[in-house]
Order: structure tokens, then sequence, then C-alpha cells
């Protein structure tokens, strides 16, 4: 989810600095371009209108009242304006692209995908313009031809990382977990979305046979993000399932000293201990899931009691005899 957000404010980024070059303004687009710089966008509104009433520039004055309205969070007005601009202007990208873009912003993406298909026209080898194409054909399920748009975005770029992780998911989706994993891969350790990435692969490596990989990228996750629990849940889990039963409560009890209220990871902790008959540590940590309300532990109580009870009935046995 975090990296679909940030996909989404990548896109949604618009190129406000068409507001105030490329055109030459009078008195009130002059003003409005004053305002707008400043961040008075109230202002700026006035003075656009204004300066559309007085004739001024139709194509600039609407283009920027659009950019004001997509800043004011009132989408529909900056679709208004946009479509205002582009038809004094039909061969006007950057209102093509906007217009695009806050369609997009409104999940409304067949209209996205006729106004940016008319920006690529004008500008083919646009990278915003691709990235826009190809996400809003996702999204409206055109799934192949989501990931020919993607795959035509890193030919164009090979560093273009939302394509790499797009193509992995959309991969993933159809169920070629190898290939999905192969664009993964390509993702920068340094990119903002590396702690999901490294999260994925995880996944995937373990759905593919491979636990000793999917433990490398938990760990991985894990250093971009060590305050999460759950990722030293998983590397203990791992750790168990690839036979480490030892490693894997060396592992829970380093990470339980770090999250002492952590009742899923005190519980493993116990039944680790157990099985390794470390009856002392193991009725230890079962009493610290127990008062974290996890019926699992009452339970582990109850078989070191049952355990302890059996040992002393033998010894006393052996005694008699």
């Amino acid at each position: 989810m975090f990296r679909r957000i940030l996909l989404l404010n990548r896109i949604c980024t618009l190129l406000y600095s068409v507001a105030l070059t490329g055109y030459a303004g009078t008195s009130f687009l002059q003003k409005a371009n004053d305002a707008y710089g400043k961040g008075d966008l109230r202002r700026a509104v006035a003075l656009y209108r204004e300066a559309l009433h007085k004739g001024e520039n139709a194509t600039l004055g609407s283009f920027n009242l659009g950019n004001c309205y997509f800043q004011l969070d009132s989408l529909p007005q900056s679709i208004v304006y946009y479509r205002a601009a582009v038809d004094a202007a039909p061969d006007f990208f950057r209102g093509h692209l906007n217009l695009s873009i806050s369609y997009y912003a409104l999940e409304d993406f067949g209209n996205c995908i006729a106004s940016i298909t008319r920006a690529l026209e004008l500008e083919p080898d646009n990278e915003k313009a691709l990235l826009i194409r190809a996400a809003a054909l996702r999204k409206a399920g055109g799934t192949p031809e989501s990931i020919i748009a993607f795959e035509q975005l890193r030919e164009q770029d090979e560093g273009n990382i939302d394509a790499a992780i797009a193509l992995g998911e959309m991969y993933r989706e159809l169920g070629d977990g190898i290939t999905a994993a192969r664009w993964f891969e390509r993702y920068p350790d340094t990119g903002p979305n590396a702690l999901y990435v490294y999260t994925v692969l995880a996944e995937l490596c373990q759905q593919q046979g491979d636990p000793e990989k999917s433990l490398y990228y938990l760990q991985q996750a894990s250093a971009k993000d060590p305050a999460n629990r759950w990722l030293h849940y998983r590397i203990c889990l791992a750790h168990e399932k690839m036979g480490n039963r030892r490693v894997a409560y060396e592992e829970a009890k380093r990470s339980l000293a770090q999250f002492p209220d952590f009742g899923d990871l005190a519980l493993f902790a116990g039944n680790c201990a157990f099985a390794l008959e470390l009856t002392g540590e193991a009725e230890h940590f079962y009493t610290l899931a127990k008062q974290q309300g996890f019926p699992g532990a009452v339970i582990g109580l109850e078989n070191i009691r049952l355990l302890r009870e059996g040992q002393t009935a033998e010894g006393n046995t052996d005694a008699i005899r």
C-alpha cells in the first residue's frame, strides 16, 4: 500500500511551473502569476478569472486556473479549466498531461487514457506521460496492455523504478512468481520502496521453495525497518522452517528483549524452548505470552506441569524399585 501511495503521488505531481513561464502576461495575468508563485491560490484564482474576463490569453489563464483548483483539491473544476485550455490550444502538451492527471486522481481511467494518449501523440517519448498511461491501463483492468506499456517505459529508461515494481506486481498477479521476482530484484537497495520490495521478494522466494533466500530478504527488510516486530517474527519462523530451531529460539530471545510485550513471539519462544527441552525458559516465555492473553500459552504451561509431574512420578517409581 505504501508503494502504491508513492506511485500515485508521483503521477499526481503537476507541472506547476508552466503557470509562471512560457507566455507573456499582461497586467492581470502577471498579478495572478505573482500570487500563484507566492502560494496565494485563492487570490490567484480571482486574478486568473479576471484575466479571462478581460480576454487575456485564454490558454494560459485556463491552464493556470486548472493548476490552482488541482492544488485546492477541487478536481472537477481543474478538469473544466484544463479542458478549456486544450480546447483553446489543441497541441498544448502540458494541458493534456495535467488533464489526464486530474482524471487519474478522480479514478476516471477511461478519460485519463484518452487524454494521455493525445499527450503522447504530441510527445511520444515523455516519461511521465508513459508512466501515467501504463498506470491508468493497469487500473482500468488492462493488465497485458499495461505490462507492454511499462516494459516500453523500462526500455526507454532502465532506471525507472516505478516500472520495475509495477511489472513485478503484475507478473505476480498473473501467477508468474519467477518473472515477478526478476523484476523486483532490479529495484535498487536505496530506493524509497526497498522495504516493500524486500518483503515481497521474501514471500516469492518462500513460495518458490527457497527458504534461505527468503530469509535473506527478510533480514534486509528488517535492517530497513528494525522497529517492525513482525519482520523479527517472520525471521524467527524462517529459521525454524529451515530446521534451525536453536537459531530461531536465540533470535526470538533477542527480539523479545526489544519487544517484551510481543505475545506472539513470546509464545513462539516458549514452544521452541519446550521442544529444545529448556523447561525453565519455556515456562518463562509461556508466562509472558499468558500475560498478553494468548490461550496457547496456557496449554504450554499445562504441558510443562504434566511433564514435571510425570518426571516426579517416574522418579518415585524408580525409588520404590
